[in-house]
């Protein structure tokens, strides 16, 4: 009996440790979900450009379809399972330096609430100091709201260069607008 309870407390021992370190390892379902957010967020944010998006999506349907192959054989062997990771961990060093490399960029694209908070700031220091009147500045951020819904359609599937110029060549435009309103504005003055 006493045998009979060793053996039981070892194997519940065992049983309680086996999930505690399998905690510790991320599911291959779990780094494809973080992967594939770290690629959308960076298309999102500008970090990364539709190349580079693109490439990083295709490591990653060719890693998705090598674990399909590798899980059709009797599911995932531990050296197919180490495969996995290493790879997975190689995508995500590629997405983590494409993310953060400037190449394509001399300077990095301005995120649009950092135009919009320049803007804003511009356009409500026009009202206060009875530059723009309240007209001319819901005329302006209408116009600001057209260019951020059309940079929200071009990133859906990352920025090209090409997008990126226009987005700049309206923001720019805008810019002077807002410049020439208010300057329109002291001259109806003096």
């Amino acid at each position: 009996m006493k045998k009979f309870l060793a053996v039981a407390a070892a194997v519940g021992a065992l049983a309680m440790a086996a999930p505690a370190s399998a905690q510790s390892w991320q599911s291959i379902n779990q780094r494809q979900a973080n992967i594939d957010a770290r690629i959308d967020a960076g298309v999102r944010s500008g970090d990364l450009t539709r190349n580079e998006a693109s490439r990083l999506r295709d490591e990653f349907r060719d890693l998705s379809r090598l674990e399909a192959r590798y899980r059709a054989s009797n599911g995932l062997s531990l050296a197919e399972r180490r495969d996995l990771d290493r790879r997975f961990d190689s995508l995500s060093q590629r997405v983590r330096f494409e993310r953060n490399d400037r190449q394509d960029r001399n300077d990095r694209w301005v995120p649009i609430n950092q135009r919009q908070r320049n803007l804003d700031a511009r356009i409500d220091a026009g009202v206060r100091n009875g530059q723009l009147t309240r007209a001319e500045a819901y005329r302006l951020r209408t116009e600001y709201g057209r260019i951020a819904a059309l940079e929200v359609q071009y990133r859906r599937n990352g920025l090209s260069t090409a997008e990126r110029r226009d987005l700049d060549r309206r923001f720019d435009r805008l810019s002077v607008e807002i410049q020439a309103d208010r300057r329109d504005r002291d001259r109806r003055r003096g």
